[in-house]
């Protein structure tokens, strides 16, 4: 997944926010929830190869080129309810060795309290260093920051009526006008902001196409009782 229709913007403000490297190159997104776990797509861990990745943290650009910090990857757990054809439980956890520094820039984000979760039409923010159109054959190196707004699950639910199986009850629909994740993507936060705090509420996992004004974004839901056992299991973070 990609952002498209967004905006540059600085580490500063999303400091939650990681680049998942594969042999130098931006690969999928994540988010950390704490010094040693980063929070990330399931669909992103097929095939991968630890020897050739890394995690970096704290830099806007990507690559970092000495910004920020870099670190490696020890384990990765990706859901084992994942679907790599419905993309239901796409949700997956990896262990950082050494842990990050968390400092003024980098930093950890709370997942979501179900109970304190946005509405329909609120608007949330999606992060990453995707491609900025859906037929780009580059990503972006300067990080961009994209506002969406929550849609309802009946509505999703009609859009996706000829895929059915992407829309499961792991998944929820965010979506603005010619703003949109796509390809690139994959696996960082969706985000809201309240109380002058940020919550991590979704990650960035599928779709049709890229800001399609028919098919929403769709996000694992970290609402989702079963998604937030997996994170409290692996991590022993209580949620």
């Amino acid at each position: 997944m990609q952002i498209v229709g967004g905006t540059s913007a600085d580490i500063k403000e999303f400091g939650h926010q990681v680049s998942w490297l594969r042999a130098g190159r931006h690969m999928c997104g994540g988010s950390i929830i704490s010094p040693e776990f980063v929070l990330t797509a399931a669909h992103c861990c097929v095939e991968v190869n630890l020897n050739i990745s890394e995690v970096v943290a704290g830099s806007t650009i990507i690559p970092a080129k000495g910004h920020g910090q870099t670190t490696q990857i020890a384990e990765v757990f990706a859901h084992p309810d994942f679907d790599p054809q419905s993309y239901t439980s796409d949700i997956a956890i990896l262990r950082l060795s050494p842990p990050l520094r968390l400092d003024d820039v980098v930093k950890a984000i709370a997942i979501v309290e179900p109970d304190h979760a946005p509405r329909t039409g609120d608007a949330v923010f999606v992060t990453g260093w995707g491609k900025l159109s859906e037929f780009s054959t580059s990503a972006a190196t300067i990080l961009q920051k994209v506002k969406v707004q929550m849609k309802d699950y009946d509505t999703c639910r009609a859009k996706y009526a000829e895929i059915p199986m992407l829309l499961t009850d792991t998944t929820f629909c965010a979506a603005a006008d010619g703003k949109d994740a796509c390809q690139g993507d994959s696996g960082g936060p969706l985000i809201f902001k309240a109380d002058g705090k940020d919550h991590l509420l979704g990650i960035v996992s599928s779709g049709k196409g890229c800001a399609l004004r028919e098919f929403p974004g769709l996000y694992t839901d970290l609402r989702n009782e079963r998604m937030r056992a997996f994170v409290a299991r692996v991590t022993g973070m209580k949620l």
